[in-house]
C-alpha cells in the first residue's frame, strides 16, 4: 500500500514537499506475491530529495513540462518511499559503505566496499545472483571502478584502489560493465602495465571505447565499455562539446544497451544504473553540473521504466545512495518573487566548475573572475562578488572560518547563490533520508521508510535466495579499524589507488 504525504512527513512537514513532489494513496496494478524476473536498480548518486524538487520546477517554468521523476510520483502504478542511508561507523555514508548496504545486506565502515575492518570478506549480491544463473550488468557515468559500482559486486579494503577493483571485476560475475576509468584498464596508463583490456577479452568480453562501438556491439554476449581516462564528462560539458557527443554515450544510451544486451537471459537480469556525476556536482556546489546531470539520469531511468512497463516482469527500483551538498532554492526578494527567475539562470549556463576555474586561473583579478563567469553561466558579478571569488582561489577566502564554505568552489558558489538564489550546507554528504521510488513487481517493498542494509533481501527474494552475510558492530569494527595508508603496503597504493580527487572541491 502506497503512503500519502501526510503518513510519511506528517502534517506539518508534509507541506515542505507539496508542489513538485507527491505521494498519493492509490492501489496496486501487480498480482499480491506477483516476483519481478528482472531488476533494475536506479542511482541518482548524492543526490537530495531537493534536487528531485528543482530540476521539476526549473522543466516546468523553462520547459513547460515536469520531470520524469516527479511525473512516476503520481503514477498509478508507481511506489515511493524514503531509504535510510547510515553506514558502520556513522550516520553519514559513504559511496562504499551505501552501496555495500544494497550489495550486502550489511552496514560497512565508510571507505570499505562489502569488507569489515578486520578483512572478513562478505559475499556479494552479483556473486550470489550469478551462480543463480542471472545475469548482472552496472552502467556509470563515473569510472567502472568507483564505489557505487562496485559496491554490488566486489570486495574491497579500500575504495580508493581502483586498478584492483578493476582486475576483481573478473570473478564478480559481472556481464556488461560500462562507464569511464580506463587509467585502470590500459596497459599504457595503469603503473603496473597490466593489460586488463586483453584479459577481460580473452574472458568473452567484447570491448567499446568509443560511443559508436558501444551502440554497434549492443548484441555481445559480455561487454565492457570504457569511454573516458576519468569519470565520464558532466552533462553541461558534454551539451556544449561536439566531440564529447560524437564519442562519450549518453546514459541513457548506455542503459537501452546494457537492457538489450540482458534482457533474453532465461533466468533473468540485474542491472544497476548509476547517475553519478550528480554526486560531484553537489560536492563542489556546481548548481548546473548537477541538475543536467539529474536531468540526464532520469532520461535513464524513462529508458529503464519504459522497458519495464512494456515487459511486466521487471522492477526497476529507483534512489539514491546518500544526499549532499544540502542545496536549496531560497525564498528572496520581496514575497519571495526573485527565487524563480533565480532559478531561470541554470538556462544560461554552459559549464561546470572545472573549466571556469582552469579558465580563470590561480591567481585571477576580480575581472577574470567576472569575465569567465558572465561567458560560462551568463550570470553578471558585481565587484564584491569578483573579489571574494578570486581571494579564495588566492587561499584567503572571506569564508575561512568556516570548514564547510573556505574552498574556491564554496565561495564561487555563495556568490552564484545572490542570483540563482540557490544556496548549500556544505560540499560534503549529508544525513537525509532519500527518495525512493519503485515500478513493477513487488514495487510494494519500497513503501514507508526502508533501511538500506534490505534492498539486498528484497532483490534475493525476487529468486527465492536467501544468504546471512556475518554481522559486526561499531565497537567490534572499531577495535579493528585503522587508517588504511597505515595498515596496508604502500606499494599497493603506488600500484592501484586512484591519484586522482574524484570528489574534490577545486576543479575537477
Amino acid at each position: 500500500m502506497k503512503f500519502s504525504r501526510r503518513s510519511l512527513f506528517g502534517s506539518g512537514a508534509a507541506s515542505l514537499f507539496a508542489g513538485a513532489l507527491s505521494f498519493p494513496a492509490r492501489s496496486q496494478n501487480n498480482k499480491p506475491g506477483q516476483k519481478p524476473k528482472n531488476i533494475i536498480f536506479c542511482v541518482a548518486d548524492g543526490m537530495a530529495i531537493q534536487v528531485v524538487t528543482m530540476v521539476d520546477q526549473y522543466q516546468q517554468i523553462v520547459h513547460g513540462h515536469r520531470s520524469y521523476w516527479s511525473t512516476l510520483l503520481d503514477e498509478e502504478y508507481a511506489t515511493s518511499g524514503l531509504q535510510d542511508t547510515r553506514s558502520l561507523n556513522s550516520l553519514v555514508t559513504d559511496s562504499a559503505a551505501a552501496s555495500s548496504a544494497w550489495g550486502s545486506g550489511r552496514h560497512i565502515w565508510n571507505g570499505q566496499i562489502n569488507i569489515f575492518p578486520d578483512k572478513t570478506q562478505l559475499r556479494t549480491l552479483t556473486s550470489l545472483m550469478s551462480e543463480a544463473g542471472v545475469r548482472c550488468g552496472l552502467v556509470t557515468t563515473t569510472t567502472m571502478t568507483h564505489a557505487t559500482p562496485a559496491g554490488f559486486a566486489v570486495n574491497c579494503i579500500e575504495r580508493d584502489f581502483e586498478g584492483l577493483i578493476a582486475e576483481e571485476y573478473l570473478k564478480s560475475g559481472v556481464d556488461v560493465l560500462l562507464g569511464g576509468g580506463a587509467k585502470f584498464f590500459s596497459p599504457t596508463l595503469r603503473p603496473d602495465k597490466k593489460d586488463l583490456y586483453a584479459e577481460f577479452r580473452q574472458a568473452g568480453y567484447n570491448i567499446a571505447t568509443t560511443r559508436k562501438e558501444l551502440l554497434d556491439g549492443a548484441k555481445s554476449a559480455k561487454i565492457l565499455g570504457i569511454f573516458h581516462d576519468t569519470h565520464l564528462p558532466f552533462t553541461v560539458d558534454q551539451r556544449h562539446n561536439a566531440e564529447y557527443q560524437e564519442t562519450k554515450p549518453t546514459l541513457a544510451e548506455m542503459a537501452r544497451t546494457a537492457i538489450e544486451n540482458l534482457k533474453d537471459s532465461p533466468k533473468g537480469f540485474l542491472l544497476q544504473i548509476e547517475g553519478g556525476k550528480v554526486d560531484h556536482g553537489a560536492h563542489g556546489n556546481d548548481l548546473a553540473a548537477m541538475l543536467y546531470d539529474q536531468m540526464a539520469f532520469e532520461e535513464a531511468v524513462k529508458v529503464a521504466v519504459e522497458f519495464a512497463l512494456k515487459d511486466k516482469e521487471t522492477l526497476v527500483i529507483i534512489t539514491a545512495d546518500h544526499a549532499c551538498g544540502g542545496p536549496s532554492l531560497n525564498g528572496a526578494g520581496e514575497e519571495y518573487i526573485d527565487s524563480t527567475s533565480g532559478l531561470k539562470h541554470l538556462s544560461g549556463m554552459e559549464s561546470s566548475y572545472a573549466p571556469i576555474f582552469k579558465a580563470i586561473g590561480k591567481t585571477p583579478s576580480s575581472a577574470q573572475v567576472r569575465d569567465v563567469v558572465n561567458a560560462k553561466l551568463g550570470v553578471t558579478f558585481t565587484d564584491a562578488e569578483a573579489k571574494g571569488v578570486a581571494a579564495a582561489i588566492k587561499g584567503k577566502s572571506p569564508f575561512a572560518l568556516s570548514q564547510f564554505h573556505k574552498s574556491p568552489n564554496a565561495a564561487l558558489a555563495m556568490a552564484l547563490g545572490n542570483h540563482t538564489k540557490v544556496t548549500w550546507t556544505s560540499g560534503n554528504h549529508t544525513s537525509d533520508h532519500v527518495l525512493v521510488t519503485a515500478v513493477g513487481p513487488g514495487n510494494e517493498e519500497m513503501a514507508g521508510v526502508t533501511p538500506n542494509i534490505r534492498f539486498f533481501d528484497i532483490m534475493l527474494a525476487s529468486k527465492d535466495l536467501k544468504w546471512e552475510n556475518p554481522t559486526m558492530t561499531f565497537e567490534e569494527a572499531k577495535k579493528h579499524r585503522v587508517k588504511p595508508q597505515v595498515a596496508l603496503d604502500p606499494e599497493l597504493h603506488r600500484l592501484y589507488a586512484s591519484d586522482e580527487e574524484c570528489e574534490s572541491a577545486f576543479g575537477e
